[in-house]
């Protein structure tokens, strides 16, 4: 049951503009490639916050890929 939750929740959130709310729902599920590259994608180079998620991806491809 709280895969399906959370599968339409990453659904819903995946379809909004709002950033800080894909942000906080990757932090809640920290092993979601798809949540952290969505979040890379919509990202400015110039926010603070790049280097680190950018990282995150990378850790997360090498352990699914």
């Amino acid at each position: 049951m709280r895969h399906h939750i959370e599968e339409q929740l990453k659904e819903a959130v995946l379809q909004q503009p709002d950033l800080e709310l894909l942000y906080r729902l990757a932090q809640q599920i920290p092993d979601d490639l798809t949540l952290w590259e969505a979040l890379l994608e919509r990202l400015s180079p110039q926010d603070p916050r790049h280097p680190a998620v950018r990282a995150w991806v990378r850790r997360l491809s090498a352990q699914y890929r």
